[in-house]
């Protein structure tokens, strides 16, 4: 077992690469479905370096163990969580980070309802592995129920600034156009109008921000599948910027149909 002051130095020298090095963080997150005791995660690292490692706390109805060997150059561990009583809520947080000078590998074994599933991931040096288990409760009979945002409702932090920016952007110069044309055609010239400029330029800001999400997903998937050999692409990261994109494209289409643009786009 892992000395408790050896743990909490492997806990500080994880923190403190994290926070000076965030750009060098590998982000993986697992489902792994509970639905009986002994379900759970077993985690396994081998390397020729030293592998700091730091884990969350999990309720008593878990059961966590952390172990780790130096031998004959090699150093290895493993991590193992299983249920060792009925679940409660409906969803537990699980968060295993690890870190390593060298090369080192790294086997998850993901046992749910009896059956054995193994990944392996080749991390590469320098960089803080950050995985994430969502430990779901698929018990019959479970007492108490928490509200939970669905896995593919989920957003990530850099697609609400891609839209945030985009819109300010096109909406300062929505801003500035109608101020122009509320000028020059000041006669004819009305709320109508300006509106239709706005919900255009919503819809490029929408379109704008969609495309790009897009491409960051799409470049984030094939660096992970070619630099660390596994994927992260989510359909969820496109999720927000294409609703906003169609509901802009709905409100656009009504203001053209009502014929709010024929001012705005007269030579």
């Amino acid at each position: 077992m892992i000395p408790s002051i050896l743990l909490k130095v492997s806990t500080l020298i994880i923190y403190t690469l994290i926070i000076t090095n965030v750009a060098n963080v590998m982000i993986i997150q697992k489902d792994v479905y509970l639905s009986s005791i002994g379900d759970g995660i077993i985690l396994s690292y081998s390397g020729s370096d030293e592998v700091y490692i730091l884990i969350s706390q999990l309720p008593e109805n878990f059961d966590v163990k952390v172990s780790n060997t130096s031998k004959g150059g090699t150093y290895s561990g493993v991590v193992q969580v299983k249920v060792i009583r009925q679940l409660i809520d409906s969803t537990y947080k699980y968060l295993v980070a690890l870190y390593s000078a060298s090369p080192f590998t790294t086997n998850i074994t993901i046992v749910s309802g009896g059956r054995y599933s193994t990944e392996t991931i080749n991390c590469p040096p320098n960089v803080t592995i950050q995985l994430t288990f969502n430990l779901i409760n698929n018990f019959t009979g479970s007492v108490r129920t928490s509200p939970q945002i669905p896995i593919y409702l989920s957003t990530p932090i850099w697609s609400l600034a891609i839209l945030a920016l985009t819109t300010c952007l096109f909406m300062t110069s929505a801003v500035l156009d109608v101020r122009d044309y509320s000028r020059i055609k000041k006669d004819r010239w009305g709320i109508q109008e300006s509106i239709a400029v706005i919900v255009r330029y919503l819809l490029y800001s929408s379109l704008i921000s969609f495309i790009l999400s897009t491409i960051l997903t799409i470049g984030t998937s094939i660096y992970m599948s070619i630099a660390y050999k596994t994927t992260s692409f989510e359909f969820s990261w496109l999720l927000t910027p294409f609703i906003v994109l169609i509901v802009n494209t709905l409100v656009y289409q009504i203001c053209k149909w009502k014929g709010w643009y024929d001012v705005v786009d007269e030579e």
